[in-house]
């Protein structure tokens, strides 16, 4: 095998950055261009410190200033790790705000409102402040494939979407809960460790083409997403699943931030 994990050090501690790379090209301009053997890219502005090929290792060296000015983002994630709940199950979702999973203890929450879409009839729901711990609540009669999104508005538009399962064996086709901008499930499926997903970014309800999808997990180590993907003709991005939990899909067009929540199974 000729794949090589990258590592980076920052502040001398190593994170990973890709897995199996399999194409690395240095820039003029302090940028690495990287490809692994999924078709994941990414370009980081860095310089090789180290290669070990033996070892399937490569360590970076940041060379970026440590001042970054990252946007924030809305996501939602369930109050279980079995990637679904049963009927009349109370369905309790943790909305969050930060980047590339991790929380921003000092962001605040204003003119935000959840709904959730089932079997085309749309609902708003509280939200509800439990001990610091943003939560929407649902009803304990819904069942199905349950979509939940949360909107919050002001100078720059925020969009958290993501699917529930309530009951077992939901398997038919979704449709767009119809938001400005959003993420959505090209065919549902359980999720599994070690296959593609795919999704579809929707503008208006029409694809957008070439738009960058930036995609992580929640047991990431890295201060920045892990995963860059570049929507096709037909607003299409597929994404290996290498890590176990939830993933977040996020994109940004003009000032909309839109993300999708993808529930796994531990």
């Amino acid at each position: 095998m000729c794949e090589a994990n990258v590592y980076i050090n920052r502040g001398g501690q190593e994170e990973l950055l890709m897995e199996r790379v399999d194409r690395i090209v240095p820039g003029e301009d302090n940028s690495i261009f990287m490809e692994n053997i999924f078709g994941e890219r990414r370009i980081i502005i860095a310089r090789i410190k180290e290669m070990e090929l033996v070892h399937h290792r490569i360590l970076l060296e940041d060379i970026r200033e440590e001042s970054e000015n990252h946007h924030l983002e809305l996501w939602l994630e369930p109050d279980t790790d079995h990637g679904h709940f049963h009927p009349g199950e109370e369905v309790r979702l943790k909305l969050n705000k930060g980047y590339n999973m991790t929380s921003d203890s000092e962001a605040e929450f204003s003119a935000t409102q959840a709904f959730w879409v089932n079997e085309g009839v749309v609902q708003e729901v509280e939200i509800h402040d439990h001990e610091g711990t943003m939560e929407v609540i649902l009803s304990q009669q819904l069942d199905g494939l349950v979509q939940v999104y949360v909107r919050e508005q002001g100078d720059q538009e925020r969009y958290a979407i993501t699917l529930v399962e309530v009951g077992h064996h939901h398997h038919h086709g979704l449709k767009a809960a119809g938001l400005p901008l959003e993420i959505v499930p090209c065919d549902y499926s359980h999720a599994r460790l070690g296959e593609s997903y795919e999704i579809r970014v929707l503008k208006e309800g029409q694809p957008l083409v070439g738009i960058e999808v930036r995609a992580t997990y929640s047991s990431t180590q890295n201060r920045e997403y892990p995963h860059l993907l570049t929507t096709d003709e037909e607003g299409r991005a597929k994404l290996f699943l290498t890590a176990r939990g939830n993933y977040l899909f996020s994109v940004t067009d003009e000032n909309i931030i839109s993300t999708f929540t993808l529930i796994k199974s531990f």
